[in-house]
């Protein structure tokens, strides 16, 4: 039986557009209603009507980043967007596209490339997640160090305010100086300022040939130190991955075999990638120059990878992630300076929660690390969670950066901000937040801060 909430939006949007609740629970707390609206007029009218009657509105894409972020304070209505799923212009000479934020990461890429360009988009679980949701949350994948985040390939967006205005910042073409550059402040804002609904985008030509380095490590610390050389060498891949050895026992099967004889058996043992791709003679170059540096700076071995095969590597390192998530108690992202990463990472490892040491993926060259502890013990008190994480973003904070919790248990997550220590422009951020949804009905609470 759909809920009074749930009637009055039949009323407003028809009954298409107002779904089952199953499956869209947010931190444990089940929404009064789920609305899918078919265009922006309809989120327009969600909005101004959610606005009126002081309902929490929470914004959906995909739901894989769902979990990321505090408990909001409210959770009413939940918006997916993902009939928002268009691509509205595409210019391929150039090259330049505008998509609506419901279409996913991977059908993007698919219509782009009979053109022979690409959004330089990351995301976990790129089949479901939305070009709306990666902009919100703002992070970037394993190329961060050459693509960086998303806000760096974005020249304009369309939101709905939290009233159901529609704004739009930037434009459709690469130069264009129209008003504040608000793209970087919707970009990043977990959806507490407005719902994008439109986003345009700089493209990249496809790059003929791709490859890709897998080597070994006597630790992580060493591999994380060669990738350093490496990528201030000539022959710097588009990105450098390591992980610790319990990470990469969890390589795709079709990889295994391609990983035999880099010696993984030790539980010391470290795993490093190194993505190559653009011309066919150059990257076999680097490929080989790479290898060669790698094996100079300490590697046990070290196995090239070509063709699809190395996409196949890429989109498991992406998946990383959401992949150990299920088997994991704690998950944080530190976020430091570059040169950094390496004492970070050392430091880290010996955090323990129940005995158990933190496996690690790591980026040497972006500064990202991130630390998986595995499920604790049934009854498990919340004190230890507490105390690795204070140490966590300790570490962080000694070395100039953050970091911030994204998977815990719920009632140690309602009592902490995931997001760490608020920042001194946390005032800023707040008459931003007032300025831009003075009702406070766009994610209430789930942002740094509870903003």
């Amino acid at each position: 039986m759909e809920s009074s909430l749930g009637d009055r939006l039949v009323g407003l949007l028809g009954s298409n557009a107002v779904v089952p609740v199953d499956g869209y629970n947010v931190d444990g707390l089940t929404p009064q209603a789920v609305v899918r609206p078919g265009n922006r007029l309809q989120v327009s009218e969600v909005l101004r009507w959610a606005s009126a009657e002081q309902v929490s509105v929470l914004p959906w894409g995909g739901g894989t980043r769902m979990g990321l972020g505090n408990v909001p304070r409210k959770a009413d209505l939940v918006l997916d967007l993902s009939r928002l799923d268009r691509l509205v212009d595409y210019q391929p000479a150039d090259m330049t596209a505008t998509v609506e934020a419901g279409v996913t990461l991977a059908s993007l890429q698919e219509q782009l490339a009979p053109g022979g360009e690409f959004v330089p988009l990351e995301s976990e679980l790129s089949s479901r997640s939305t070009v709306g949701g990666i902009l919100s949350v703002g992070s970037g994948g394993p190329l961060a160090h050459a693509y960086g985040l998303p806000r760096e390939w974005l020249i304009g967006v369309s939101v709905l305010s939290a009233d159901g205005i529609a704004t739009k910042s930037g434009g459709k073409v690469v130069k264009n100086v129209t008003g504040y550059d608000l793209n970087k402040l919707y970009t990043g804002s977990l959806g507490t300022l407005g719902v994008i609904v439109e986003a345009s985008f700089k493209l990249l030509p496809i790059d003929r040939e791709a490859g890709a380095l897998m080597a070994s490590f006597p630790s992580l610390s060493s591999a994380l130190s060669a990738g350093q050389k490496l990528l201030h060498s000539p022959a710097a891949p588009m990105g450098y991955q390591s992980v610790t050895s319990g990470a990469s026992r969890r390589l795709q099967d079709s990889l295994n075999a391609a990983s035999q004889d880099l010696g993984l058996g030790d539980p010391e043992t470290a795993l490093s990638f190194a993505f190559y791709s653009g011309r066919a003679n150059a990257t076999a170059r680097r490929l080989e120059e790479g290898a060669a540096l790698l094996l100079s700076a300490g590697a046990n071995a070290v196995q090239r990878v070509e063709g699809p095969a190395s996409n196949g590597l890429l989109r498991w390192i992406t998946d990383a992630p959401s992949e150990m998530s299920p088997r994991s108690a704690l998950m944080m992202k530190l976020s430091v300076p570059s040169k950094a990463a390496p004492s970070t990472s050392a430091e880290s490892s010996d955090i323990t929660l129940f005995g158990n040491r933190p496996e690690q993926l790591a980026d040497p060259g972006f500064g990202t690390i991130r630390l998986f502890w595995p499920q604790a013990p049934g009854g498990a008190e919340e004190q230890p969670f507490l105390d690795a994480i204070k140490q966590t973003q300790q570490i962080a904070h000694r070395y100039g950066g953050s970091a911030v919790v994204e998977q815990c248990p719920l009632p140690i997550k309602g009592n902490i901000d995931v997001w760490g220590d608020a920042p001194d422009s946390l005032a800023i951020m707040r008459r931003i937040k007032d300025k831009f949804d003075p009702a406070g009905i766009l994610n209430p609470g789930r942002f740094l801060g509870g903003i």
